[in-house]
């Protein structure tokens, strides 16, 4: 695995005072997900603290957050959700393991998502106007969890320069979505300081000075 350098970034969203109540949120993800969460990174080859750190950001921990078409723990959008599983087969790293723990919840919806021509097409397959998971899906924990440490296994593979990981890349395209460009050779310091304020909020928390991956 490439080295995920710790802090990141020399900036700080959380102070000292944070890190026992974020350690105690983590704790809880960790009661109620561990196993799962553990499974699906053996499946999919994400760490298990970067799975950790993105639910914390992601919902706290919370498995029925909704906010617009992003659902769950990992705040999975459901409309793109199809997507991440296409370009994951499409490169052909969609094992049978995945494709099992897929069909659990999907059944021949899964057949769908496999027959699409390009990331986008929206086939009838369901009555979610094209759109073959729904919100409904996206609440269980398990599917959730899957659908993004796919989604974040894709972004590690795309984000590793000098074999350290672009945390900051790697947050921006999973919070702002997978067409997320960053000028070609940007250092740490360009793509932080061209983000908006939401964005680097969401650098420092996942890869700043006390940042939820240095505690998970």
């Amino acid at each position: 695995m490439p080295y995920i350098q710790l802090p990141f970034i020399n900036k700080a969203y959380y102070q000292s005072n944070d890190i026992s109540n974020n350690a105690k949120v983590l704790a809880q993800i960790k009661a109620d997900y561990g196993s799962i969460i553990t499974s699906i990174s053996a499946i999919t080859k994400v760490p298990e603290k970067l799975i950790y750190a993105m639910i914390f950001i992601e919902s706290q921990g919370k498995a029925n957050v909704v906010s617009g078409r992003a659902i769950g723990l990992m705040q999975v959008d459901y409309t793109s959700a199809g997507d991440i599983i296409f370009f994951e087969n499409k490169q052909k790293r969609l094992g049978d393991t995945e494709k099992a723990l897929l069909r659990k919840y999907l059944g021949s919806r899964l057949d769908c998502i496999l027959s699409m021509k390009y990331m986008g097409h929206k086939l009838k397959c369901n009555n979610n106007l094209g759109y073959v998971f729904t919100k409904s899906d996206l609440l269980k924990p398990e599917l959730n969890i899957l659908i993004g440490a796919i989604y974040l296994g894709i972004l590690l593979d795309e984000h590793v320069e000098n074999n350290i990981v672009r945390l900051d890349k790697i947050v921006l395209r999973y919070n702002k979505g997978f067409f997320t460009k960053f000028p070609k050779g940007a250092s740490k310091e360009t793509v932080y300081n061209s983000a908006n304020s939401v964005s680097q909020a969401y650098i420092k928390k996942l890869g700043g000075i006390n940042s939820v991956l240095s505690i998970a």
